[in-house]
């Protein structure tokens, strides 16, 4: 990794930019191109993010949130990968996506989306994997079996209790009306 990008690495860190394109050329990782920033993340993210995305051409966005933790401000780690890019470019960014991670501080990485088309990694498509990270994992066909016998086992017993209460419930109420 040249020096020029731990340099500006440090600069992202601090808050200096809202945007880093990184881009492989000559086996070797090089910022492509920045953007600081002009509005809140969520104004700047599609205009910043999407005109840099070409048909052919992986590469790597790491975008500025607002947001901070205890090491500074919090990225997005975006990993552009379109469906029609040569294999070579696929696994070169593939090879490299740990090492740029590391170098660029992973406790600063506060989500990582990968992308083939261009909603994929829109700001609504983030959003919606922000919904989909949140949400339960699926249920296996075994886990669903299982949760719906659960769910049947409590309607039968609240059921019989049910019943039975309500059938003792009815003979004191007789019992009172008729024995005062």
């Amino acid at each position: 990794m040249l020096g020029s990008v731990k340099d500006t690495f440090v600069g992202a860190r601090n808050g200096q930019y809202r945007l880093l394109k990184i881009v492989i050329d000559n086996e070797q990782l090089v910022v492509g191109s920045s953007r600081q920033p002009v509005g809140s993340w969520e104004k700047d993210y599609d205009s910043f993010v999407l005109p840099l995305l070409e048909d052919k051409q992986p590469c790597y966005i790491l975008y500025r949130l607002d947001s901070q933790n205890a090491q500074g401000y919090e990225w997005i780690f975006i990993a552009w990968s379109p469906d029609h890019s040569p294999v070579r470019q696929k696994m070169l960014y593939a090879a490299t996506r740990a090492t740029l991670k590391k170098e660029f501080g992973g406790g600063h990485i506060k989500d990582e989306v990968f992308g083939t088309v261009q909603d994929d990694v829109s700001l609504n498509g983030y959003k919606k994997y922000l919904i989909a990270q949140s949400s339960p994992a699926p249920l296996t066909a075994a886990e669903e079996e299982l949760r719906q016998i659960k769910i049947n086992e409590v309607r039968t017993v609240s059921s019989s209790v049910g019943g039975k209460l309500g059938a003792e419930f009815q003979m004191y109420c007789r019992e009172k009306v008729f024995l005062g």
